[in-house]
């Protein structure tokens, strides 16, 4: 048994751990409460704006496409798109309410993560005494940790919350019905079933990592479980077989034959590194995760990650080895004293085991902060248990408070980042210099504020700097020049010879469109919107551009410059080979509205025809893109049929 001082007989009572938790709860509220007020950031536009589908998610049909129709990842995730409509059921709509929620979430986390740690400590046989003690200060940390702010108020990332909302759910119970194998198996059994089946379920649903549930159990099992040898039984080993070996073997095979594909060395389009350099990658990227959690930072580069530079080799750079030998020290040794030193060795599985799927050879960005949320959660516990055992109490609690009161703060101090998104952007632009995005988007919060000096400065080293060709930063840089009418022709076949080339990468549509509108809107003369056509023409020639989204996006780019130049037959064509890519009855309403600008009337009431059959046919599997109704296109179509009669047509 570990030998432990109690901290201390005279104040462990459950009451008096429940009335310090209450306290660490609303030191939570404290720190995070400046960022509820911030805004929505980056792909919440892309997940939670859905809800804008045929005027927000009214009947069964809208809630059955939001909620079932979500492209975010294989499963769609429809536990976690469910929960959005708890915040709201339409777009635009204020933020608030998500964040609000997701804190919520947040501290339910940390009080199953208090509740799990009991078990994990239960199962050393922890003096208990100490236990309530210990397991209170590694949930605070975790629940108080700054690391979290981007995980807990990026709405979008609810998907992270809930899949460790189920996976902790899930080992809660699986411990629970394990405790008495010896003398109820049958009900054991019963409910560490369900506590796989049901719960792995929940969390996969919410987050794809959620699969990973079996693997926690087998980390606790091989390391926690077997350093108490005999005085716990064993697991049936068909039960294990089945619902803890096989589940994790899959996941292993899987991720082995990513390693082993044909294309593991090729450039995994969109990304701009392979599979084998994202895998050189993760080392130097998870060292980094471990050192951010042991030594928290007031703000680190928020949701601006594109900075890391990739591994091309085992040594280039050296981190890179130094990463292998480092990780592999760590796995190697929990493993060999897994018996010995369980609690570190459980800790540090656990970290490993939870990046697994997001931190090896699935075709992810190298770096995001919310893949923490689950991995770091006893990171801190064989640290506090170890201090816990030599600490007295009236130290304990100094080095507790000190401990809890810097976290609360620094998480404070980021949280009011998070609260204004142009300040947010600026930290993360100074924090992260490489930044393609973040130096990107500074520079058109400088624009935007009259600061044009300074964003074309910003921009100009920028695209000086960072040797990846990022489609934001050129485009960005282009949109500002035109703005201050210094853009030439020249600018425009420069960047057209560094994009050209590339994957067309659909989330900078906006990007392109925008562009688009300032030439065809005469902001930059001599330069006129016709220096695009051939760029879109020759990004159609590529043949690294046949998937169904490149081909809409980029016909329909065409066709924006075909309307505006007056070409009504290549406008037309155009945008039907942009619907035939990708059917939307939103985007099908766009091309019609800008048709009828233009002033080719025929030709828009055919786009809006379409956009009706599109609609017909939603049942059957065509998903919106963009609010749209029946009625607003009739109404569309009757006034373009007045038009059509005054013109005399």
């Amino acid at each position: 048994m570990i030998e432990l001082r109690p901290i201390r007989e005279g104040i462990s009572s459950a009451w008096v751990i429940g009335a310090a938790w209450l306290c660490v709860s609303l030191l939570a509220v404290v720190a995070y409460g400046p960022g509820l007020s911030g805004p929505f950031v980056l792909d919440d536009f892309t997940t939670i704006a859905q809800l804008g589908n045929l005027g927000g998610v009214t009947n069964w049909e809208t809630f059955n496409a939001f909620v079932f129709g979500g492209t975010a990842g294989p499963t769609g995730r429809p536990v976690a798109l469910l929960s959005f409509l708890i915040d709201g059921n339409n777009w635009p709509t204020e933020a608030l309410p998500f964040k609000r929620t997701n804190l919520i979430i947040h501290l339910l986390n940390g009080g199953l993560l208090f509740v799990l740690t009991r078990q994990v400590l239960e199962l050393l046989a922890v003096d208990r005494k100490a236990i309530g003690w210990l397991s209170f200060v590694s949930a605070a940390a975790w629940l108080l940790h700054p690391f979290l702010v981007s995980t807990t108020l990026y709405a979008v990332q609810r998907m992270a919350q809930l899949a460790m909302l189920f996976s902790l759910i899930g080992l809660i119970c699986y411990l629970h019905g394990r405790s008495s194998l010896a003398t109820k198996p049958r009900k054991a059994y019963l409910i560490m079933t369900l506590a796989v089946s049901v719960f792995t379920t929940l969390a996969m649903l919410s987050k794809e990592n959620g699969i990973l549930l079996p693997m926690f159990i087998l980390a606790i099992e091989g390391t926690l479980v077997a350093s108490r040898g005999a005085d716990l039984p064993t697991l049936d080993r068909r039960w294990s077989t089945v619902f803890i070996a096989a589940p994790s073997l899959f996941i292993v095979a899987y991720l082995g034959y990513r390693f082993f594909s044909a294309d593991f060395l090729e450039i995994a389009r969109p990304r701009e590194f392979s599979l084998y350099e994202r895998l050189l990658t993760q080392p130097r990227v998870l060292a980094d995760y471990l050192q951010n959690w042991f030594l928290p930072k007031l703000y680190t580069t928020g949701v601006f990650q594109d900075h890391v530079v990739k591994s091309t080799g085992l040594f280039t750079p050296l981190s890179t080895f130094i990463g292998f030998v480092f990780h592999g020290a760590l796995i190697t040794l929990a493993i060999a004293r897994r018996r010995q030193l369980p609690l570190i060795a459980f800790a540090v599985l656990f970290f490993y085991a939870s990046h697994l799927l997001e931190s090896t050879t699935l075709n992810l960005e190298m770096y995001f902060e919310h893949r923490n949320y689950m991995a770091v959660a006893f990171l801190f516990l064989p640290l506090i248990v170890f201090l816990g055992e030599r600490l007295k109490t009236r130290t304990a609690i100094i080095v507790t408070v000190a401990v809890l009161g810097l976290l609360t703060g620094f998480t404070r101090y980021s949280a009011t980042v998070w609260s204004n998104y142009e300040v947010m952007v600026a930290a993360s632009a100074a924090k992260a210099p490489t930044s393609a995005r973040a130096q990107s988007q500074y520079a058109i919060n400088l624009f935007n504020s009259g600061r044009y000096d300074e964003a074309t400065q910003v921009l100009d080293r920028a695209v000086e700097e960072i040797t990846t060709d990022s489609t934001q930063l050129l485009i960005t840089r282009l949109v500002v020049l035109c703005n201050l009418r210094k853009l030439k022709a020249t600018d425009i076949e420069a960047v057209s010879l560094r994009l050209v080339p590339k994957l067309y990468d659909p989330r900078y549509l906006k990007f392109y469109s925008d562009f688009a509108q300032a030439l065809a809107e005469e902001r930059c003369p001599p330069v006129g919107v016709d220096q695009l056509r051939p760029v879109f023409a020759a990004m159609l020639d590529n043949p690294l551009n046949r998937e169904a989204v490149a081909l809409s996006h980029l016909h329909y780019l065409a066709g924006y410059v075909d309307a505006h130049m007056g070409r009504r037959e290549g406008a037309l064509q155009s945008f039907s080979a942009s619907l035939e890519a990708k059917p939307d009855a939103g985007s099908a309403m766009t091309m019609a509205a800008l048709m009828a600008t233009a002033g080719f009337l025929e030709e828009a009431l055919l786009l809006s025809d379409r956009a009706i059959e599109y609609l017909g046919v939603q049942s059957r599997g065509v998903r919106l893109g963009k609010k749209v109704t029946e009625d607003a296109i009739h109404e569309f179509q009757r006034v373009v049929r007045e038009d059509m009669q005054s013109a005399g047509t």
